[in-house]
């Protein structure tokens, strides 16, 4: 039998701290698109030696979040609105099929679950807490996936939905409409509540699809704002 070696568990530990903490970084928006990578400052920074921080750099280029040009920078890579428009139609059809998986598992106290954290959405965006909102949105999705009990669902949706968390946490940002977000989980809660699965379902796509919506048309305004300035009185 070999021998237990807990330095190895050590510095998967550490390689798996360090890409999350600069994944949230970059998520949260600290780290901006365009802001210059330097391994050894990072790695100053975080009290460890460069490989790990060269591999998270690595994993996080394979997701998108880094862009690297060959001996000459690594950098955050800029928001990908066309990854954006791909995304959205994938997550919210296998959001639709996790409500089939989950409907013998969900119980009152799951709905309660879900009050509660909608009712966090809600504070949330009354305080303009744009990364609290979407952490909030995340959660409240993600109970009704984890009921699905299907692991290869949840294994995928976690994936695609980690790409699109920086897009999420600039909606929540202080673009109006998001909101009404809160109104739509409601309507959610009232189908699973009444054991309606295929409202749950329909009322779920309707989520993600409005929410795109009101997303892109803010940005389509927000890009007319900005290369129509105000002229100066």
């Amino acid at each position: 039998m070999l021998p237990k070696s807990t330095t190895k568990v050590k510095r998967t530990s550490i390689r798996e701290q360090v890409y999350f903490q600069i994944q949230e970084w970059i998520i949260s928006g600290e780290l901006k698109p365009g802001d210059k990578l330097k391994d050894q400052q990072l790695a100053e920074a975080m009290g460890t030696s460069r490989t790990p921080i060269r591999e998270a750099l690595l994993r996080l280029e394979e997701e998108g979040m880094v862009q690297t040009k060959a001996n000459s920078w690594t950098q955050v890579a800029p928001v990908d609105v066309h990854q954006a428009h791909r995304l959205y139609p994938v997550i919210w059809t296998l959001e639709k099929l996790a409500v089939s998986f989950a409907q013998t598992n969900i119980k009152p106290e799951h709905i309660r679950q879900l009050e509660t954290i909608n009712e966090e959405l809600e504070r949330a965006l009354e305080q303009e807490n744009a990364l609290d909102a979407q952490q909030c949105d995340a959660r409240f999705h993600q109970v009704i996936i984890d009921l699905s009990a299907n692991e290869e669902l949840i294994g995928v949706l976690y994936g695609l939905k980690n790409k699109l968390r920086r897009y999420e946490v600039a909606y929540f940002n202080g673009f109006s409409g998001a909101e009404q977000s809160v109104e739509e989980h409601k309507a959610i809660i009232a189908a699973l509540k009444e054991k309606n699965w295929t409202a749950a379902a329909e009322n779920i796509e309707a989520n993600w699809k409005n929410s795109f919506r009101r997303r892109f048309a803010a940005s389509e305004t927000d890009g007319i704002r900005k290369s129509n300035p105000p002229e100066h009185e």
